[in-house]
């Protein structure tokens, strides 16, 4: 099954730490992506074939929120803390990041660029929603602060940049894994 949507986080803690707590097996957590702050980011979990017949197979699920592991996308965002998250935690070069990520998977899996759930209504959607849309979690992640509505016109915007003119470039795919020092040179692997 290819994911129908996207879940924005927070890493409660740095991009490095998050990076490294990812890849302890102990931790028993993944995502697909972390956005650090200043705009880097790095993949952390293949991505699925596009094509449900295609030949790409493999483990790409990454466990971010519960039941709606196999169905969404996870991108963490660099320190969020739950009740503390303020407006300004919201960088400029972290949100740029993450919103050409987004439509980069939009584009290419054909989920839609929307928002169909209010913040902490919970729901199976299609699109963008928080963690705290996801049916059977109790986290409040990206919170009240996350910029919605200037996200999601960013995602638009990198969406029709990319249709344009498409990357030359591909995220990992099943079987390989590009992580901080492991990750290939590729503009989509390295921490941009």
């Amino acid at each position: 099954m290819v994911p129908q949507g996207i879940v924005v986080h927070y890493t409660a803690g740095s991009y490095d730490g998050a990076v490294s707590w990812f890849q302890d097996p102990v931790s028993r957590v993944s995502a697909h992506f972390v956005v650090a702050r200043d705009g880097r980011r790095v993949q952390m979990v293949p991505l699925p074939d596009p094509d449900t017949a295609g030949p790409r197979d493999g483990n790409y699920q990454a466990w971010h929120c519960k039941a709606g592991n196999g169905v969404y996308f996870g991108i963490e965002h660099e320190y969020g803390y739950p009740g503390a998250t303020g407006p300004a935690d919201w960088t400029e070069e972290m949100l740029d990041s993450s919103a050409e990520l987004s439509a980069y998977l939009c584009n290419v899996y054909d989920i839609p660029i929307e928002v169909p759930l209010a913040p902490g209504t919970r729901g199976w959607f299609k699109g963008l929603g928080g963690h705290y849309n996801v049916p059977g979690n109790n986290h409040t992640d990206p919170g009240p602060y996350f910029p919605w509505d200037h996200y999601i016109n960013r995602v638009r915007d990198h969406s029709r940049r990319l249709l344009e003119a498409p990357p030359s470039f591909a995220f990992a795919p099943s079987g390989t894994q590009a992580t901080g020092a492991s990750a290939p040179a590729s503009p989509a692997y390295q921490t941009l």
